[in-house]
């Protein structure tokens, strides 16, 4: 799991919500907002897609898990938000990562 100190504030949430371009995949909405400083992540999970917490909770943990690889080779200076959409309840842990992996080559994060 991603630690803590590579997560998104709410403020810095709020910030790229309101700022960052968005990218698309069929289980993924990416945004990306430029900033100074260290890469930061955040993942969110809408009650539409799972109307209990524990639920939306079990899969920010595997988003959180399948971008914990690709930290290493992402761009610095980028605040990044996750946001899953309803596909995401029937794929696989592995169709989540290369999902992710190829989202964020389309948003030009990774070196």
């Amino acid at each position: 799991m991603l630690p803590r100190s590579q997560r998104l504030s709410t403020e810095q949430f709020n910030q790229v919500m309101k700022l960052g371009r968005a990218y698309h995949s069929p289980l993924f909405l990416v945004r990306v907002a430029d900033t100074k400083g260290t890469t930061r992540v955040s993942a969110a999970v809408p009650v539409k897609v799972g109307k209990l917490a524990v639920i939306r909770n079990k899969f920010r943990r595997k988003i959180y898990e399948a971008v914990h690889p690709l930290m290493e080779k992402v761009i610095q200076d980028r605040f990044v938000v996750i946001i899953a959409k309803n596909t995401i309840l029937t794929a696989t842990q592995r169709a989540m990562e290369t999902e992710i992996e190829s989202v964020f080559v389309k948003a030009k994060l990774l070196r």
